[in-house]
């Protein structure tokens, strides 16, 4: 048996393959003569995803591609691999570092003020609030930074270099390697930018709004 959520996280790897080579993509619809060893790997790719809830399946099925070549194949059971999570590392890595005025970074903008606002509502926290709330000892925009639910451009919009200051440097190399060079690279990208940053600063006063009038 296979679930709707499954179906959809085989799409998605349908998506990514057919993407990669500038096909169309027509989405599988039946499900009941799917491969055993496709629906083994299906199976393991849930239990993944459902551990690990802040992995984006596009990104986890387009990282292959773009690590390596756009050319290459990679079957259903490739993506439960270690090599599968390097390329997923190397290529957030990179994505991290891409120029925020593209359209797949101002479509990671968009997502990642939703999730600012739903976990302010979740929190019953304001948005001033959450640019300081802490998780444990930890500062939770970082931990959301580290778990790829923001990104770095979001970091700089948010304004919370004086919350980043605070933690120690060993923490945020573990948080993210080379902290510090790739907060420098994207501070300079982000100041720099045409786009982004209009959309992330009008996007932050919204959300704000939007909160503080739910919370009344």
């Amino acid at each position: 048996m296979v679930s709707e959520r499954e179906k959809q996280i085989y799409n998605s790897y349908l998506y990514a393959t057919r993407s990669a080579k500038n096909q169309p993509t027509k989405f599988r619809k039946d499900f009941s003569k799917l491969k055993d060893e496709d629906f083994v790997s299906l199976k393991k790719l849930s239990g993944f995803f459902n551990k690990h809830t802040h992995i984006n399946y596009r990104d986890w099925f387009a990282a292959p591609f773009e690590v390596y070549s756009k050319d290459e194949y990679f079957d259903l059971r490739f993506f439960n691999t270690r090599k599968a999570l390097r390329c997923y590392s190397l290529y957030m890595k990179e994505k991290e570092l891409s120029n925020p005025d593209t359209e797949e970074n101002i479509n990671t903008l968009k997502e990642g003020l939703k999730f600012i606002y739903n976990y302010c509502i979740d929190s019953n926290i304001s948005v001033d609030q959450y640019k300081t709330h802490m998780t444990g000892n930890m500062p939770t925009c970082l931990l959301h930074l580290q778990e790829h639910r923001l990104t770095f451009y979001l970091i700089h919009a948010l304004e919370v270099e004086h919350t980043i200051k605070s933690v120690e440097n060993s923490v945020l190399n573990f948080i993210v390697q080379d902290f510090h060079t790739v907060f420098a690279r994207t501070r300079t990208k982000f100041s720099g930018s045409a786009t982004y940053k209009l959309k992330a600063k009008d996007g932050i006063t919204k959300i704000k709004t939007i909160v503080e009038t739910k919370q009344k």
